[in-house]
């Protein structure tokens, strides 16, 4: 009998079972997480080749012709499959035949849900089984029920010395459990302790079970906990039954960059590192202590790249404050994601485009879940997939600057340039194919076809994005309304995502007349406005992909008046070029973002040419630094603590010369020793680095050299990881304590350091470091 339900999608799978395709999505409901299988599924492609040329006499395969037709505007065929084995060996049969394939990637369950306009919320009914737990012959439709979910922040504790697990530590709203390796008798209460790896790790299967998590939350979860939990279950012969109904997850790692991705029937694992990035946090360090410091005004109890030897004497010796360390980490995770909201932005982003719950980034995924639909009611397939060599489209404008103190700078940005520029210019996959078409037929001139750049035009009249974006842009001006701040940002994120999607041969409807055509009418634009601004008694002073640093002739009159004036004027004139360039209605509009009270635009070091995205102001009494030291994390916090001094004073129309000169004794006397350890990421494994061996990676070898001695794991063999490195007179060290900060080479970070900061700026007051050093020298 078939029974109704509601829920959202956890979770969606397919897999060949019985050579038939098996298609299962674990859908969270009031009553809990089930598996339904809905009814009869076949995989899909299409191609070009003639019905007539393909075998129709394979058991399990569909031939049907349909309307569609090909980008190359060549008619396609249907192609259905019973099994994931005959999908591609059907695909093979028709590349042999020097024929096209298109969608033949699309995973059946993605291609299913999409068609149906399904994102997470479902409705559905199905076959139960006895124990309720699987319906079958399921038909379902999108939904609007809204989970709470049983959310669990996990972190592992391990031995790096003899690479085993030492504990797994869980906190949520109900439960804090720490799942210890232990000889110890007498444990604290909130301690399941067990004599060996394989108990632990087989009761916390038990556990995950009886309680059935939605969701795992860590840092670095999927990369470090859930794949050391896994080569431990594969060593010590357990299934990894982590899934719903007992089911085995599956971690796997990208061949070429490291990544790792969890899949787990009916759960979600989630990474917060991963989820800062994709909503556009920025951070000095994306360690835990630093991000929590930040966030929290808190931190781990132990940290340090040598913190492993006290985590394992604190587990011999003091199992208490061991276990306390371990849930500190879940606590603060829990805390970061509960105050930022990631699992809300999350589960907005799925919404929204129809995404894996799991998949933390997927541009390209939710761009095709958005835009396939559409191409599909119009008629038309996707572009294959091509050899074509890439070719990389201008970058953002950036005009140079000229250089300077100044008092007064206006700010101006493009509000959601590109995704304007795409709406207002009719840029798109479809739009671009159509008017290719519509030029092979006649060599008049359509009114219907919009330039764009690279010899592109866009036919007004078949094009999907403007539309796309247009309902988006409502969507989120009607979110800004009722203050659901985290929807407005979601929509934000995939709305800017666009231009990089059509410009990244990752996705399929990638083509250089696409990208080139948002970038360079950027360009144009931002030369028309500077023009336009020129023209009406202001001068820019800078410019930068959206923006526009503008100073006023007359400095008498009242900044934030002549900004807003200055932004009607241009936004008229945009909408009147708009209209008289092709008939177009502009959706382009400048805002008046801020005024900064004093600014500095700096040269190129050791040029008279001024640098590009670089630069301080200081609006509203706070201090804001772009490009510039201070807002490095490759320099010392001596150097950008200085560099942050010295302009307070110099906003504040102090002459920092004694201010200069008072850090550089300081900084000889020692008082600064603290402040010049240097910190820089490994991009890539350090083995990878042959030839050019930079200073942080001549201090992680050395680490790894005495780790290599000492018989453990090497700590930078994969790369990707901060090193934290000090000066002395005798070269490049590791700092690994206070005890490094001895014998410091000062005239290197003199020379590196402070010189560079206060030359940029000293100019303006006669004078320059060197002056100043001789001076101090002739002192002496």
């Amino acid at each position: 009998m078939f029974v109704e339900k509601q829920g959202y999608i956890v979770s969606r799978h397919t897999r060949d079972v019985g050579g038939q395709i098996e298609m299962s999505l674990f859908i969270k409901t009031p009553e809990g997480t089930v598996k339904v299988l809905p009814d009869r599924q076949l995989s899909v492609f299409f191609t070009d080749a003639p019905i007539e040329s393909l075998p129709n006499h394979f058991k399990g395969v569909i031939l049907a012709p349909t309307t569609f037709r090909s980008f190359e505007n060549r008619p396609v065929i249907l192609i259905q499959s019973s099994s994931l084995t005959l999908h591609q060996q059907m695909i093979r049969l028709v590349k042999r035949g020097g024929y096209c394939v298109f969608e033949e990637d699309i995973k059946a369950h993605n291609r299913y849900l999409m068609e149906r306009n399904i994102r997470g919320a479902v409705r559905f009914i199905g076959v139960p089984d006895a124990g309720n737990q699987t319906f079958r012959q399921a038909r379902i439709i999108a939904g609007d029920w809204q989970p709470e979910w049983n959310v669990w922040s996990l972190d592992i504790e391990t031995s790096v010395s003899t690479n085993t697990l030492l504990s797994i530590g869980i906190t949520s709203a109900e439960q804090r459990i720490a799942f210890v390796v232990t000889d110890q008798e007498d444990t604290p209460e909130i301690v399941e302790p067990f004599k060996d790896e394989k108990s632990l790790l087989l009761a916390f299967i038990r556990y995950v079970k009886k309680h059935s998590p939605d969701i795992f939350i860590g840092w670095n979860l999927i990369g470090f906990d859930l794949q050391f939990i896994d080569q431990r279950c594969q060593i010590l012969g357990i299934k990894p039954a982590f899934g719903v109904n007992g089911e085995n997850w599956n971690i796997r790692s990208s061949d070429n960059q490291g990544q790792y991705f969890a899949s787990i029937p009916g759960r979600v694992a989630l990474d917060g590192i991963t989820l800062l990035k994709v909503g556009g946090y920025h951070f000095e360090s994306f360690s835990l202590n630093n991000v929590s410091k930040e966030i929290l005004d808190d931190g781990k109890l132990l940290h340090g790249s040598e913190r492993w030897q006290e985590i394992e004497r604190l587990h011999r010796e003091d199992l208490a404050a061991f276990v306390a360390y371990n849930l500190q980490d879940c606590d603060l995770v829990m805390r970061i994601f509960a105050k930022l909201k990631l699992i809300q932005l999350q589960q907005t982003r799925v919404d929204l485009t129809g995404i894996p719950f799991e998949q933390t980034g997927g541009s390209v995924a939710a761009f095709e879940n958005l835009y396939l639909p559409r191409l599909h009611a119009a008629g038309w397939v996707a572009p294959a997939w091509t050899d074509d060599d890439f070719v990389a489209s201008p970058g953002g404008f950036v005009m140079s600057s000229i250089p300077g103190l100044y008092k007064n700078v206006l700010v101006f940005d493009f509000k959601s340039l590109y995704p304007s520029i795409i709406r207002t210019f009719h840029i798109d996959p479809l739009a671009r194919v159509c008017a290719t078409h519509k030029q092979l037929k006649t060599t008049t001139i359509d009114p219907d076809l919009v330039p764009g750049f690279l010899g592109a035009h866009f036919d007004r009249k078949n094009a999907i994005l403007p539309e796309l974006i247009t309902e988006l842009a409502q969507a989120r001006e009607t979110a800004k309304k009722e203050g659901n701040d985290i929807l407005s940002y979601a929509i934000k994120i995939i709305m800017n995502s666009f231009y990089g999607v059509l410009g990244s041969n990752v996705c399929r409807f990638y083509h250089a007349e696409l990208a080139s055509s948002i970038t360079m009418r950027g360009h144009e634009l931002l030369g028309r406005t500077k023009t336009w601004m020129e023209e009406r008694g202001a001068k820019v002073i800078y410019g930068d992909t959206d923006s526009l640093f503008v100073t006023l002739s007359d400095t008498n009159l009242d900044p934030k008046e002549q900004g807003l004036w200055l932004c009607q004027q241009i936004n008229d004139c945009l909408s009147q070029w708009c209209l008289k360039y092709a008939q177009l209605e502009s959706h382009l509009e400048l805002e008046f973002e801020q005024v900064y009270e004093r600014f500095f635009m700096p040269t190129i070091r050791g040029q008279e040419e001024g640098s590009k995205k670089r630069y301080a102001g200081k609006s509203q009494g706070k201090l804001i630094f772009k490009g510039l030291e201070a807002a490095r994390t490759d320099w010392t916090p001596l150097a950008r603590q200085f560099q942050r001094t010295l302009f307070e004073k110099i906003f504040n129309d102090e002459n920092p010369v004694a201010f200069i000169q008072d850090t550089i004794d300081k900084l000889r006397s020692g008082y600064y020793d603290n402040q010049l350890v240097y910190s820089k990421q490994l991009s890539r494994p350090l083995s990878s680095y042959t030839k050019n061996k930079p200073p942080h990676v001549r201090a992680a070898a050395i680490i790894d050299q005495k780790r290599a001695e000492q018989g453990l794991p090497l700590e930078y063999n994969k790369g990707r990881k901060r090193v934290y490195y000090v000066y002395q007179r005798s070269g490049v060290v590791p700092y690994e304590g206070e005890n490094n900060l001895v014998d410091l080479d000062y005239e290197h970070y003199i020379e590196k350091q402070i010189e560079p900061i206060a030359d940029s700026i000293l100019p303006f007051f006669k004078t320059n470091m060197a002056s100043l050093l001789s001076q101090q020298i002739s002192l002496l």
